[in-house]
């Protein structure tokens, strides 16, 4: 079966009122950081590394969710959103959007990787309308559910 998706995680990092958003190399706006998944990988396991790579920030992801223990069968984080983008594309992406924060706010993106980063506060958000709709949606949502 070819479904022509691809499956990607998206992260907003909240450190001390601000969400951290990058300037997008290819799409030219800013975006959360994320990436693709790699086939060793579950979503949440995508959103942590794509995180390390494009900031150097280690991260806790926000989970609200109570343990399950179910023997031999893992329970995952569960996402916030999981977004069907790109639509119309040859390729269409599945992204799994995840909430996080860390206790640093100094970034250190691997080579490669974009140096546009920001920390951006509820205000810069709202007053900012070059940020995709979605990107904008989701940024203050997180300022609003991570205090």
């Amino acid at each position: 079966m070819n479904l022509n998706k691809s499956i990607t995680a998206s992260v907003y990092v909240v450190n001390k009122d601000k969400v951290l958003l990058h300037m997008h190399k290819k799409h030219k706006t800013l975006f959360p950081l994320g990436g693709h998944m790699e086939t060793n990988e579950v979503p949440h396991e995508t959103a942590i590394r794509e995180v390390f790579e494009e900031s150097g920030l280690s991260i806790e992801l926000y989970n609200n969710e109570e343990p399950l223990y179910l023997g031999r069968v893992k329970q995952l984080h569960r996402p916030i959103h999981v977004l069907l983008e790109n639509v119309g594309h040859p390729v269409e992406n599945i992204d799994f959007i995840y909430f996080a924060t860390t206790n640093n706010d100094e970034l250190n993106p691997q080579k490669g990787e974009s140096r546009e980063l920001h920390w951006l506060s509820k205000n810069d958000i709202e007053n900012n309308e070059s940020i995709e709709p979605h990107v904008k949606a989701i940024a203050l949502e997180v300022l609003n559910t991570i205090k």
